[in-house]
């Protein structure tokens, strides 16, 4: 339990018709919070929902208005309401130490504070840095690079080589390093490309559940400083992401394409291979890139266009089914007048006189 005059202070915020006194137990939606629970509306929308919450304070931004609620009124809704579930947080425990169950290769370096849980495989010549983290059934292939303060979870394979940097997430199931889908015909087979390159996560990335991000051909596949991906994403052999990019689910990204600084990919969209996206663009939900975008572009549909353009085709898509009945009158209209104008050229003949 907290008072709320201690999250005001957090915060940074004003009290509006609450006493600092009064005890929050934790953070709900508006829709489920009761007395003891702080909730948040950072849209006007939701400031109109937030008349019906039953939340003991509410969570709006310093110029919301009055709505007959108790109010937290800050700059930054949304940032603080992160800030109130980092308070109310409770950060899991981790053992220190390696579990009995592990298996560790040689010349393995582990770091000061690092826990490795049940069932890991660590290959040889890794590094651990401090406090990092291996979830229950990790494996690491040989010449693994784990830097500090970094958390796998259960299930993660890291294959040989690859590079993961300072304080990285990453989520159960997903796989860093393994080959890209590379082939060469020969008569009516396909001859497998060897992927000799490797993976480099940065500092501060965080990858979902699921995540498959492939090794280079020759080089490396490199994500970013500070980039997000979602679950469910594909990242192809020698792709290079910038940093603090937004990707989100089932994203997929070909081979050897480029992607600037501060993108962002939404869900299910895709970028061709040799492609670039410019930094500071942002490709909407299921668009695909096809070819280089300028720094800054907001595109969509596909094949991806500057979003209104994309808009005007929608709508236009919309309306077909009227279109085609227009045409439909209109053809009828030019075979009528055909008709008229063969019967005038069957009467008149060539010389201007009547038959």
């Amino acid at each position: 339990m907290a008072q709320l005059g201690e999250i005001a202070r957090l915060l940074d915020g004003e009290l509006d018709g609450a006493s600092s006194t009064q005890e929050v137990k934790g953070p709900a939606t508006l829709d489920e919070a009761g007395p003891l629970h702080i909730t948040f509306a950072a849209e006007s929308k939701f400031v109109e929902k937030a008349k019906f919450t039953e939340a003991g304070v509410v969570i709006v931004h310093k110029d919301a208005p009055d709505i007959g609620v108790p109010l937290l009124r800050v700059n930054n809704p949304r940032r603080a309401w992160v800030q109130v579930l980092e308070f109310f947080e409770t950060p899991p425990v981790f053992t220190e130490g390696v579990h009995e169950s592990s298996v560790l290769g040689e010349r393995v370096k582990v770091g000061k504070g690092v826990s490795v849980g049940p069932h890991v495989t660590v290959g040889d010549g890794c590094v651990l840095g401090d406090g990092v983290v291996l979830g229950a059934g990790c494996v690491l292939g040989d010449n693994v690079t784990i830097g500090k303060g970094s958390l796998l979870h259960p299930r993660v394979t890291v294959y040989r080589g690859c590079q993961i940097g300072k304080n990285v997430i990453i989520h159960s199931g997903t796989v860093v390093g393994s080959d890209g889908f590379g082939y060469v015909p020969v008569g009516k087979k396909h001859h497998k490309v060897p992927h000799l390159g490797t993976v480099i996560v940065e500092d501060d990335v965080e990858l979902g559940a699921l995540v498959a991000i492939d090794r280079g051909v020759t080089g490396a596949t490199h994500i970013g400083r500070g980039t997000k991906v979602d679950n469910l994403v594909q990242i192809a052999h020698n792709v290079k992401i910038g940093a603090d990019c937004i990707i989100i689910s089932q994203v997929g990204i070909a081979g050897s394409a480029s992607v600037g600084d501060h993108v962002t990919l939404a869900g299910q969209s895709g970028v061709a291979g040799h492609v670039h996206v410019g930094s500071d663009s942002v490709l909407a939900a299921r668009g695909l890139v096809a070819k280089d975008l300028p720094a800054g572009s907001f595109v969509s549909g596909y094949p991806a266009r500057p979003h209104r353009e994309a808009m005007r085709v929608v709508a236009m898509t919309q309306r077909l089914p009227e279109f085609s009945e227009q045409l439909t009158a209109l053809q009828r209209q030019v075979q009528e007048l055909q008709e008229r104008l063969q019967h005038l050229e069957e009467e008149v003949p060539a010389t201007g006189e009547r038959r």
